[in-house]
């Protein structure tokens, strides 16, 4: 079995960068746990060699890291980044 190696720098052409606050939108297999659907964390690392199928760049499991300390690997098809919206105000 493949061991894993995280990258804790930012990977050009990655769906995500480090640091980046992400929310769990879905599941895509049934490994996944249901209890973090909704819930909102920060990127910790991306990781292309556990042997999963990941894609370089394009497609890391992606390590979130949850407010409660929880580190736990999504596909980045699960995930949905956390955007802000700002009302525009013309002058």
């Amino acid at each position: 079995m493949p061991t894993a190696i995280p990258i804790f720098a930012n990977v050009p052409g990655a769906p995500f960068k480090i640091g980046q606050r992400v929310r769990v939108l879905r599941l895509v297999d049934d490994t996944g746990e249901s209890s973090f659907l909704g819930k909102s964390g920060t990127v910790e690392y991306l990781e292309y060699s556990c042997g999963c199928g990941q894609l370089f760049p394009e497609d890391p499991m992606v390590g979130v890291r949850f407010p409660d300390g929880i580190l736990e690997e999504f596909w980045r098809d699960e995930l949905n980044t956390h955007r802000r919206s700002f009302k525009q105000i013309r002058t």
